[in-house]
């Protein structure tokens, strides 16, 4: 699935907007409408709870009130970016616990205003909808501001909003792009992206994120993706899980495609059988058209020409058809979608460690019937479902920017290395934005919303858990923004677990969550790949994640 068009402008009634009648000198209570429409363009459509800013709302004025799209940019260079993991996010989790507040998110970051110039940054504080009223919300947030200016950070705000921070919970080889099924193919083949579940919880569905081998497990293959796919939250116990061989114990089984995401895939094919049909009742009347025609030259070329495409169409319609034929024979049976079973996963884990990361990873063992040499392609991740030249204009914001991307002869974006910690919070200078600020454009490929584009932002998310009778635990996570204030979010629950990558193959992660006031993300979550080798080494997996077709 692609990321979707540009957003329009939005017409509203500005009839319970009240503007005050000079500029304040101090933050004001947002009006019914300002609190609804002041994040308008953010892919969730967040409520405002306060800013500490005293700028007014400005109304917008002519004979029809349009609002005009915001969205976010990587924070980029800036004074905040040093401090801000270190000093200003402590100090300003200190400062939101003293004034009551129990935020879910923070992230730094700048907000991109549709034709303005400058992009101003905020830190923007996540808290559960009806948690806060505007009054407390005020005072929380020119707390902050407070906190922001004693650390010499003069030019940035601090911005309360409503939001959700959720989980986002034998194979094809891929096909050649001249198979008409190829893009159909693709969620049954072994690139990467495969919807997965726990066989028990077929209703809960993440996605798988990468193979790995390990050298002291010859012969075998595995995958890592997020703990909270395969071991839901609510319903599992969260301890150390380690199975053995030859204990006796049962398996915690893996399934590829839960029933929600099968019966969809099944839907695609027949949507593509229809569309494929309706093109061959018009091109029959433009058939019919053809032999009409006077000049025997252009009926000639014309129907040449429409005999073509139907022959085209009619092959497609025969794959589709195959296709699914064998999908319903080979994969309905949920038992045949078994795919492995789960050999480690440690407890979920908040602010783990010194790095501070949430350890949310688990191991599943690939069974040999599922994955072997002769369907096996390394970690790659299908491009196919864009056009070159769209995801092309995606990954490269600015023209100008040195060559980061190329667009695979076989749609297959291979692994080439990991992205380190450093690399990630110092993008190079030369690799630009629309605005001409240093950033990273990441992809991947996730079971909800397809294949996106977005930004890594230079700057670590606070993510902060409750559970009941605990207090507040928090998190640092690698956060990815929207590809533009007009691409939609990069992604959607059901993509926990993918693996995110940059332009040249490079590993950032796997996805964990994301943060936004409605199942739709503002701000995606990312576990960093350093993080999760680390941990892997720690547990006694020596995992190689450039595993090859021998394994």
């Amino acid at each position: 699935m692609s990321q979707k068009g540009p957003l329009p402008p939005l017409l509203i009634s500005m009839t319970n907007h009240v503007v005050p009648d000079s500029a304040p000198n101090a933050p004001y209570i947002p009006s019914v409408v300002e609190a609804a429409n002041y994040y308008y363009g953010f892919p969730s459509k967040p409520r405002l709870v306060a800013r500490s800013s005293c700028d007014v709302w400005m109304r917008p004025t002519g004979p029809e009130a349009y609002l005009v799209p915001k969205g976010l940019m990587p924070l980029g260079s800036h004074s905040l970016a040093t401090a801000w993991e270190d000093i200003v996010s402590p100090a300003l989790s200190r400062c939101l616990d003293e004034k009551g507040v129990n935020f879910l998110t923070m992230t730094p970051a700048r907000i991109n205003i549709v034709d303005q110039p400058s992009h101003p940054v905020v830190v923007l504080v996540g808290v559960e909808p009806g948690s806060l009223t505007h009054e407390l919300g005020i005072e929380a947030a020119v707390a902050c501001h407070s906190v922001l200016i004693a650390n010499s950070i003069l030019d940035v705000h601090v911005e309360i909003r409503e939001s959700k921070p959720s989980l986002a919970a034998a194979l094809y080889r891929p096909a050649v792009t001249s198979n008409p099924a190829a893009r159909l193919i693709e969620p049954f083949a072994t690139s990467l992206g495969l919807p997965i579940s726990f066989v028990k919880t077929t209703h809960y569905e993440g996605t798988a994120g990468f193979f790995f081998t390990d050298s002291a497990k010859s012969g075998k293959l595995f995958m890592l993706t997020a703990r909270h796919v395969l071991f839901h939250p609510d319903e599992t116990p969260n301890t150390m899980y380690v199975f053995k061989d030859g204990t006796g114990a049962p398996q915690r089984k893996v399934i590829l495609l839960g029933k929600a995401a099968f019966d969809a895939r099944v839907e695609d094919i027949d949507v593509a059988i229809r569309a494929k049909k309706v093109i061959l009742a018009q091109l029959a009347k433009r058939a019919a058209d053809a032999a009409a025609l006077e000049d025997e030259a252009e009926a000639r070329d014309e129907t040449e020409a429409v005999q073509a495409e139907m022959e085209k169409a009619e092959k497609a319609i025969a794959a589709f058809e195959k296709l699914r034929t064998e999908i319903l024979r080979d994969w309905q049976d949920e038992g045949k979608r078994v795919i492995g079973h789960v050999v480690l996963s440690p407890p979920f884990t908040l602010n783990f460690g010194t790095d501070g990361y949430t350890e949310d990873w688990a191991v599943v063992e690939i069974h040999g019937t599922m994955i072997s040499r002769l369907n096996f392609i390394g970690n790659a991740i299908d491009l196919g479902s864009v056009d070159v030249d769209v995801l092309t204009s995606w990954m490269y914001p600015d023209s100008a920017n040195p060559h980061s991307f190329d667009y695979p002869g076989n749609r297959l974006l291979r692994f080439s290395g990991t992205l380190s910690d450093e690399e990630m919070r110092r993008p190079p200078l030369h690799t630009k934005d629309q605005d001409k600020d240093a950033v990273i454009m990441v992809l991947k490929n996730g079971n909800t919303s397809g294949l996106t584009v977005g930004c890594l932002n230079n700057v670590r998310s606070v993510v902060r858990h409750y559970f009941k009778d605990q207090p507040g635990v928090a998190s640092k996570e690698v956060a990815v923004l929207p590809r533009t204030s007009k691409s939609g979010a990069f992604s959607a629950p059901g993509d926990s677990g993918s693996a995110v990558v940059d332009g040249k193959g490079r590993v950032c992660g796997i996805l964990t969550g994301g943060d936004g006031a409605t199942d739709v993300s503002d701000v995606t979550f990312v576990t960093s790949i350093n993080f999760l080798l680390k941990r892997l080494a720690e547990n006694d997996v020596k995992a190689n994640i450039f595993p090859t077709v021998s394994h």
